[in-house]
C-alpha cells in the first residue's frame, strides 16, 4: 500500500509539472500572439488619430479662412455706411427748411 501511494504520489507531481509546463507554453504563446495584435491595433489607431488631426487642422484653415473673408466683407460694409451717412448729412444740409403747416 505505502509503495502504491508513493508511486501515485509521484504521478501526481509529474502529472502537474506536465501539466504547469504545458500552460506556462501556453501562457507565454498567448502572450506574444496578444502582444502582436495589439500593436497592431496601436498601429491603425495611431493612424486613425493622425487622420482626424489632419482633419481638424485643415478645417481649422477654412474656417479662420472664411473669417478673415467675412471681417473683409463688414469693414467694406462699413466704409459703405459712413459714405452714406456723410451723402444723407449733406443732402439733409442742403435741403430747404420746412414750411410751417397751415392751421385750419
Amino acid at each position: 500500500m505505502q509503495t502504491f501511494a508513493t508511486g501515485l504520489r509521484g504521478e501526481i507531481r509529474t502529472s502537474a509539472a506536465e501539466t504547469r509546463a504545458y500552460f506556462d507554453d501556453r501562457l507565454q504563446s498567448s502572450t506574444v500572439d496578444m502582444r502582436r495584435h495589439l500593436e497592431v491595433v496601436g498601429e491603425s489607431l495611431r493612424s486613425d488619430i493622425r487622420a482626424v488631426a489632419e482633419g481638424v487642422a485643415l478645417l481649422s484653415e477654412r474656417v479662420d479662412l472664411g473669417f478673415a473673408e467675412q471681417a473683409g466683407r463688414v469693414d467694406r460694409l462699413d466704409g459703405r455706411v459712413s459714405r452714406l451717412e456723410v451723402r444723407v448729412k449733406n443732402l439733409e444740409d442742403d435741403r430747404k427748411p420746412r414750411r410751417p403747416r397751415r392751421r385750419r
